[in-house]
């Protein structure tokens, strides 16, 4: 009883692109109570995409209550609020705090041609001028994307064709600090929360300021952007009225936000440096921590400050994963048209998953391109899209089912390559989250694809929010990072089946000779 008298606990509020979810977890690690909203993502012609950041903070609010009230554990005990979330999203906000419009998503690419023209010149390389791009790449160790999914491409987007938007803005902000700000009234974001929008010097640790040559570069002013604070800082204390609604302390402190990237990584143990893990969730990335700063723009992959002290994650986006299942649920197996067979069950994805174990490894040579939106990491190609190549009248619904498993776990192997070569060693196993990894078919399609070990991490799905949770403990002196890795349990390791190898090899040459041949193709369907 006196160790569960001395637990202490953090309300973590993860804001992913698919949803929101808000748990209470221990100074064990354990998730004692969670609660979770799906979130609406409004898609729009010419590349839009765009959520509803009022609606993101009424669902934490709700999920909050919800699981505060359903964990029975003493308010006093709860230490901290902390927040993850989806980044490279702009929220402009008024002085109140107040969104002035919907969130422009990290799939919206309407500022593309901002962008393009932001970092065109000569001499040119992969179409940014040599010198803009030496500049960007020494202090913010990326550079705007030419597909303007980047929030600094959200940001002229909003510029150029909402202007009457862009001068009400007091402040344009990231999700998890667009949160922060709303539980206490205190507008704030970090260098690395910063990081998307290219304007600050991440090559640096802590950097509390804006980068005045990157600013002048972007056509921009510092006024436009928030305080700056230390990347493990405390925003501030919980505003009394959030504190009266959630039934918490009003003295409860408010950390500073973390990219859900960062959090997935901490959340499922993997806090050493060159630790990989794969994370599926809406979205997909492999990433690791590094000791070291980098920057490979032509595989889009670079290394942007940690929570840890002078060290760094490996940042490579890959774009959709998991949303590719449910777009293939939704559009081709569920939807709900003239067809009638919609709407999609409340147990879709385990039926997805069981109806994949039917097919043989390789799905009867059908691929699956994942690239929906364009790829991003570990080639950037705003035109590319999806699909399903190599049907024949032997094809089954149970082949394109698990093809999509395949088609990502491809991707994954495409980028693991990459990201081999930025950090300069064999990446031979992985941490395994997401719910993705609910999945112990994909977790052995993975190992079979890579030809690695793959360890699937225990309760997947909450691995952001632990991550945070846990960071929050960290940065408040009530956990060590060398504590993190044995708080988190591994379910279950995977290894390769060599059989299935062989079948995987060959149909992964396809994968890639399909994105170089087609591209032009592509880009003629998708100017």
């Amino acid at each position: 009883m006196d160790a569960l008298r001395d637990k202490k606990y953090v309300l973590a509020i993860d804001l992913g692109s698919g949803g929101i979810k808000t748990a209470l977890v221990s100074s064990a690690g354990e998730v004692v109570a969670h609660a979770s909203e799906p979130i609406v993502t409004y898609l729009l012609s010419e590349g839009g995409a765009e959520q509803d950041a009022e609606a993101w903070w009424n669902s934490a609010r709700k999920t909050a209550k919800q699981v505060i009230r359903e964990s029975h554990v003493p308010v006093d005990d709860i230490l901290a609020v902390a927040c993850d979330s989806q980044w490279s999203v702009v929220v402009p906000v008024d002085k109140q705090g107040s969104p002035l419009m919907r969130a422009v998503h990290w799939l919206d690419s309407r500022g593309g041609p901002y962008n393009r023209n932001l970092i065109a010149g000569f001499p040119g390389v992969e179409g940014y001028g040599l010198w803009k791009l030496i500049r960007w790449i020494r202090a913010a160790g990326l550079a705007p994307t030419r597909s303007g999914v980047d929030s600094l491409g959200h940001v002229l987007f909003i510029k150029n064709e909402r202007p009457e938007i862009y001068a009400q803005t007091y402040k344009f902000l990231e999700p998890m600090d667009y949160l922060t700000s709303r539980l206490t009234g205190r507008i704030t974001a970090t260098q690395k929360t910063m990081a998307p929008f290219a304007l600050v010097d991440t090559r640096r640790p802590d950097v509390l300021s804006y980068s005045g040559p990157l600013l002048k570069l972007a056509g921009l002013t510092e006024d436009k952007f928030p305080e700056l604070i230390p990347n493990n800082g405390v925003v501030g204390v919980l505003d009394r009225s959030v504190a009266r609604e959630l039934g918490l302390n009003p003295a409860t402190r408010v950390v500073a936000g973390v990219n859900d990237s960062n959090a997935s990584a901490i959340g499922s143990g993997a806090v050493l440096d060159f630790e990989a893990i794969i994370y599926i969730g809406t979205s997909m990335y492999l990433t690791c921590h590094l000791p070291f700063k980098k920057t490979d723009l032509l595989h889009m992959m670079t290394s942007l400050p940690s929570p840890f002290a002078r060290r760094y994650l490996m940042f490579g986006e890959q774009g959709a994963g998991g949303r590719c299942v449910t777009f293939y649920l939704k559009n081709i197996v569920y939807s709900e048209d003239g067809f009638g067979t919609g709407p999609m069950p409340d147990d879709a994805y385990l039926r997805f998953d069981a109806v994949s174990s039917e097919a043989p490894a390789g799905s009867g040579g059908v691929i699956f391109l994942p690239w929906l939106n364009g790829s991003i990491a570990p080639c950037e190609d705003p035109h590319v899209r999806g699909g399903f190549m190599n049907l024949s009248l032997s094809t089954r619904r149970s082949h394109l089912t698990r093809a999509v498993m395949e088609g990502i776990a491809f991707n994954n192997r495409w980028t693991r390559s990459a990201a081999e070569k930025f950090i300069g060693r064999k990446m031979e196993r992985f941490r395994f989250a997401g719910g993705g990894a609910l999945s112990d078919l994909w977790a052995q399609i993975h190992a079979d694809v890579l030809g690695a070990e793959i360890s699937q991490v225990d309760d997947p799905v909450n691995a952001t929010v632990r991550g945070t949770a846990l960071l929050a403990l960290v940065s408040l002196g009530y956990r060590k990072t060398e504590d993190l890795p044995g708080m988190v349990k591994i379910k279950r390791v995977f290894t390769p089946d060599e059989s299935n190898r062989k079948v995987y090899d060959p149909l992964y040459a396809q994968y890639r000779r399909l994105f170089k041949r087609n591209r032009k193709v592509f880009a003629a369907l998708n100017p």
